[in-house]
């Protein structure tokens, strides 16, 4: 999708549902983010298996397909919950939507909660609150 396309976070409301996306977590996604934390442990690597920090950050990397954050938006809050391993080179969905948004002393604060669901699973094998704050938005 065109950057032009995306809608800014501050205009969408509560309750505001993300189409759902798709993506591919690749090995070398998965080995980019280990060196980029500098985690030289292999364990993930070596059993097939995805950290879900890094299923998360590429999950919430796919949402700025669809969203524009503004200038001086700040990252303020992340919660995850891993249900399930997810496989390296396993095709994923993303389903997302603004759990929560305030508005307060000329900032707005929005949660998205997001479920990460590989591709045949009955279930999301991890979901999260990521909370942005965006200061100088509030209307």
């Amino acid at each position: 999708m065109a950057a032009g396309s995306r809608t800014l976070l501050t205009d969408l409301p509560k309750g505001h549902e993300f189409p759902v996306t798709t993506f591919l977590l690749s090995r070398d996604h998965v080995a980019r983010y280990l060196d980029a934390v500098e985690d030289t442990n292999a364990v993930y690597l070596d059993r097939g298996l995805a950290p879900p920090l890094a299923v998360a950050a590429l999950a919430l990397g796919s949402l700025l397909e669809v969203i524009e954050l503004p200038a001086g938006t700040l990252h303020t809050g992340q919660e995850v919950e891993a249900r399930a391993g997810v496989p390296l080179d396993a095709a994923l969905s993303l389903a997302g939507r603004i759990a929560q948004r305030s508005e307060r002393a000329g900032m707005v604060i929005s949660v998205i909660e997001f479920d990460v669901t590989p591709e045949r699973a009955a279930a999301p094998a991890l979901s999260g609150r990521s909370t942005v704050l965006v200061a100088g938005a509030a209307s």
